[in-house]
């Protein structure tokens, strides 16, 4: 029995008139198979923000364990990820996704239920390599789930409409979290458990509504042609996937892996703005990222996306000077600054992951899909291990006044590798709405690129069997 593919038939695409990309037009438009898998995600985010802030405190305070051990759990976690994030790559590609993506989220299940019985340091630890070693195989897993199961004119939108919702469920995970604990081991237990559950959800809804069609479709296609062998060198020896890779590690040193650590370091030991007022300013940066869906997405398919990201440079730039203003004053005015600085900084959040996430999984093929997420993921890794680092070594210096206006500088060095990004897509590859068009009509797909129309190439194993696709150049 045939099986379904995981994107939309080519009569779904748009009839010449630019679609809606509000919230609803977007969900109303997506395949039933991805809005199956993105309620499931809506979910797991759910269970992952009820545990999110609460490891160290529940391990040391609450089951009387060393505060070092509780934070080496962290790192333990955070090690773990680094170390097996590529290799769950190269697995989604070698093997049958139905198998590779529900065993990520069974071993991320049995890993966070493990911590609800960490009584003893070694269950802790045991606990925090499996949640790594699973967490290491989540952001590739979602991510190519999402590409081969949306159609690729719709990707840059959608990518974008996943971040938000993901975000505002973490949110209201966190939120119930906090409204549940009480300090008794039995409702951290709870907690630890309903995380558990939901990462058991996504595996059964992984398990049944993820489709190996298009990977068997892509080795039927094979023939005898001579065909680059998948691997990792295959994926980095294109120069525009290296340009995306780059953009997003600058992204997660310079943002991702410092605002949690620098901003409210840097604030606190300046005698800036009290603790209260830092949470308050992590609460505007969710709800602002989710606010910036209704004000962001309805334009993503319209502009070029490297123009998002060099906006995106360059409003975490502002938002670090206005961060650094504000550790340079106190009282009121700090805090007006710091609350200020939490809306470029999350506004520019929206713009760069989900952009270059599309556009990465727009340009290789389903051959190398698995490891490109990989090395994606691999990057936002990088930069949560790097920032802390950074911030553990440089915020003594000058009470951190060098190192947030280094940041803000840093943040600039974004524009290089987008404008260099800008001029390989060129237009009709920058531009989603535009692409597809073009794609219809290039004749110019080599031995290694595909030819076919938007809608077509949405298909799971559409492209030719080459690894990722040439893209223009100016």
């Amino acid at each position: 029995m045939s099986e379904t593919p995981d994107t939309a038939p080519p009569s779904a695409k748009s009839d010449g008139t630019p679609p809606g990309n509000n919230v609803f037009a977007v969900l109303r438009r997506l395949p039933a198979r991805a809005r199956v898998l993105l309620l499931a995600d809506v979910v797991n985010a759910f269970g992952i923000g009820v545990v999110m802030p609460f490891l160290v405190i529940y391990l040391s305070e609450v089951r009387d364990i060393n505060i070092r051990i509780a934070a080496g759990a962290l790192a333990v976690s955070a090690v773990a990820a680094f170390a097996s994030g590529l290799a769950w790559g190269a697995a989604l590609d070698r093997y049958r996704h139905r198998i590779i993506m529900p065993t990520v989220m069974v071993l991320a299940a049995v890993g966070t239920g493990l911590y609800a019985f960490a009584d003893r340091p070694w269950i802790a630890i045991t606990a925090a390599l499996i949640v790594g070693l699973a967490q290491g195989g989540i952001g590739p897993v979602i991510r190519t789930m999402f590409a081969t199961a949306v159609p690729a004119h719709e990707r840059t939108v959608f990518f974008g409409l996943q971040f938000g919702i993901f975000n505002g469920a973490v949110g209201l995970g966190v939120l119930l979290g906090g409204a549940l604990v009480n300090g008794s081991v039995e409702r951290y237990q709870t907690l630890y458990i309903i995380d558990g559950i939901t990462f058991l959800l996504m595996a059964v809804v992984l398990l049944i509504a993820t489709s190996d069609s298009g990977k068997r479709q892509a080795k039927d296609e094979d023939g005898g042609e001579e065909v680059p062998k998948p691997s990792y060198r295959t994926v980095l020896r294109t120069p525009v996937v290296m340009l995306i890779i780059a953009t997003m590690s600058l992204a997660a040193v310079f943002y991702y892996g410092l605002f949690e650590s620098v901003l409210p370091g840097y604030l606190t030991i300046n005698d800036a703005v009290s603790a209260r007022g830092v949470s308050g300013a992590f609460v505007i940066n969710v709800v602002v990222v989710v606010l910036a869906q209704f004000v962001v997405m309805p334009r993503l398919g319209k502009v070029r996306r490297t123009t998002w990201l060099g906006a995106a440079g360059l409003l975490w730039g502002v938002s670090w000077l206005l961060v650094l203003l504000a550790g340079r004053t106190d009282g009121t005015a700090a805090l007006v600054l710091l609350f200020v600085s939490s809306v470029p900084f999350a506004a520019a959040e929206v713009m760069v992951t989900p952009v270059l996430a599309a556009l990465l999984n727009d340009v290789v093929d389903d051959r190398v899909r698995g490891r490109a997420n990989a090395l994606f993921a691999f990057a936002i890794t990088g930069g949560s291990i790097l920032g802390p680092a950074m911030a553990a070594a440089m915020l003594p210096v000058g009470k951190g006044v060098p190192l947030v206006a280094g940041l803000a500088v840093g943040c600039l060095l974004m524009l290089i590798p987008t404008a260099v990004l800008r001029k390989r897509l060129g237009s009709e590859r920058d531009t989603p709405s535009e692409g597809e068009d073009a794609k219809a009509e290039s004749p110019e797909a080599g031995p290694t690129g595909t030819g076919a129309s938007g809608a077509d190439a949405a298909e799971p194993g559409s492209a030719e069997p080459a690894a990722p696709a040439p893209t223009a150049s100016m």
